[in-house]
């Protein structure tokens, strides 16, 4: 295994290199633009200026776990740079903590029915997940997507290990079940549906199947108990406005199509392009038709391998066991997302657990591919292993991959012209609010006084006394109007996608 090992190790200081960019690299990708409303949250947090985005109003329109973990990166300096590094450094260690779970996972799994050795196994499963283009992207986005992946192959991990059922096993799955709730809130469909497993696990009596399941569930509603509490105390919601900004039934062609290339994109991990090609219908086609192409592959070779886990040893069966629960997870999650949320771009995060159950179709192909000594083992791991390095070295140079919009243009723009002491508005955010003071949300993302002005953006701009606006001519038509100019704003300057409006006094 001196050559996975090689390749493994090759890859790791590829990705952690990427702690060591310049300043106007290291707030680039793979961190995107949501990632800096957590970030001036966690800021403001760290400077004592309260749970706020803008240092001035509340705010819940966060992830609670992640956000105070990343609180200290912000404690220890004034260094906006330094801090996110100091994150993005966090975010490596725990894409690298995921990685060793989920081989971990998959050696104490597979060994035995694959032909493998345990050591083999690990280190193939190892650098397959920490090799995956969209492993890569999800876990070092600066969001809490990498959170959740570690949590949830802890869980995994956990449950699996479990011989008989006791109390210190559920009380540990039902901290679990918590603190994946309070990474991400949609963890709560995780929570019922485990809930209703532990109900019908016949292997214990009636009885303590209901205290379990019951225990289990109270641990991971206490724990978070305080965010709903928080969310409902101070907004008249249990629902984040991140997730209020984007909530709503819409039956539109654009969300079958990103639904289906989400699932199709995840289910198949390593085959992510930075949406650079196999997109749009032939990309969801080619994903469909290789997992079929695996699914039957490992049918046709591996013959029996759902009913020999079912078979095999405690540990085993456990993963199959669990692995049912988080495949149902994925599924309410899809009709949940499908039919709820207008983020449709976002779908492949919202799915990840998906990505966890495509990776571990990935390992067991190629882990054959290795029994059995096929050329195509060498050639396939080679190219994962390249295609990271290729990444990794793009993101150094600055070429190739877009650099942030935001911070390139939309943040020198408003430097520019608009005053330090005035406020200034954007859908999009992120980044601006990140590095500027004074600036007001008007996505709702992070902003739960606009979400009552639905339409009557013009009216809440001049109730805050707000002149500035600074966002894509999509959404200065979206909050300004069709015509903005008609409305009164006059365009200031225009620089690269951004258009910067200024209302005089009326």
């Amino acid at each position: 295994m001196k050559y996975l090992g090689i390749l493994t190790v090759v890859i790791f200081v590829a990705i952690f290199s990427l702690s060591f960019r310049n300043e106007t690299s290291i707030i680039d990708h793979p961190i995107i633009e949501d990632a800096y409303y957590t970030f001036s949250v966690a800021k403001n947090i760290a400077h004592g200026n309260g749970i706020s985005a803008d240092g001035e109003n509340l705010t819940n329109g966060f992830q609670p776990l992640y956000t105070f973990l990343i609180v200290p990166a912000f404690a220890i300096t004034n260094n906006d740079y330094l801090s996110v590094r100091i994150i993005f450094i966090f975010l490596v260690l725990l894409f690298t903590a995921s990685a060793f779970l989920f081989a971990s996972i998959i050696r104490d799994t597979f060994s035995e029915l694959l032909k493998i050795g345990k050591k083999e196994l690990y280190w193939i499963s190892f650098f397959i997940y920490l090799s995956s283009t969209l492993f890569f992207k999800n876990q070092l986005n600066g969001l809490e997507t990498g959170l959740i992946f570690f949590l949830l192959l802890a869980f995994i991990r956990y449950y699996q290990k479990i011989d008989k059922f006791n109390y210190k096993n559920i009380i540990i799955l039902g901290v679990l079940q918590g603190l994946l709730v309070i990474t991400r809130i949609d963890s709560v469909f995780l929570v019922i549906i485990f809930f209703i497993f532990i109900l019908t696990k016949k292997e214990m009596a009636f009885k303590n199947r209901l205290i379990f399941a019951l225990l289990s569930g109270l641990i991971a509603f206490i724990i978070s108990l305080p965010w709903w509490w928080y969310n409902y105390h101070y907004f008249n919601s249990i629902m984040p406005s991140s997730g209020r900004s984007q909530f709503g039934y819409d039956f539109k062609i654009h969300r079958i199509f990103n639904i289906l290339s989400a699932i199709a994109q995840n289910l198949v991990p390593d085959t992510y392009t930075f949406d650079r090609v196999i997109v749009g219908w032939g990309g969801i086609f080619a994903r469909f038709g290789l997992v079929i192409f695996i699914i039957l592959f490992l049918k046709i070779k591996l013959p029996g391998l759902i009913k020999k886990l079912s078979d095999n040893n405690r540990m085993n069966y456990r993963f199959l066991e669990i692995l049912y629960v988080v495949t149902l997870f994925s599924i309410v999650l899809i009709f949940w997302y499908f039919l709820f949320s207008s983020a449709s771009h976002f779908y492949h995060r919202y799915l990840c657990s998906i990505t966890l159950i495509g990776q571990i179709l990935t390992v067991i192909f190629i882990s054959y591919l290795f029994v059995n000594k096929k050329i195509f083992y060498y050639s396939l791991t080679s190219l994962l292993a390249m295609a990271l390095v290729i990444i990794t070295v793009t993101l150094h140079s600055g070429k190739l991959m877009n650099k942030s919009q935001f911070y390139k243009y939309q943040l020198p723009l408003v430097m520019k012209y608009v005053p330090e002491t005035e406020f200034v508005s954007a859908s999009q955010s992120g980044t601006l609010g990140f590095f500027r003071k004074k600036v007001l949300n008007l996505d709702g993302k992070v902003n739960n006084d606009v979400l009552k002005y639905n339409k009557r953006i013009p009216e809440y701009l001049s109730l805050k006394k707000v002149k500035w606006f600074c966002d894509w001519k999509f959404f200065a038509e979206l909050n300004l109007g069709n015509n903005p100019e008609k409305a009164g704003w006059k365009l200031i300057h225009r620089y690269g996608d951004f258009n910067l409006y200024h209302k005089s006094s009326e």
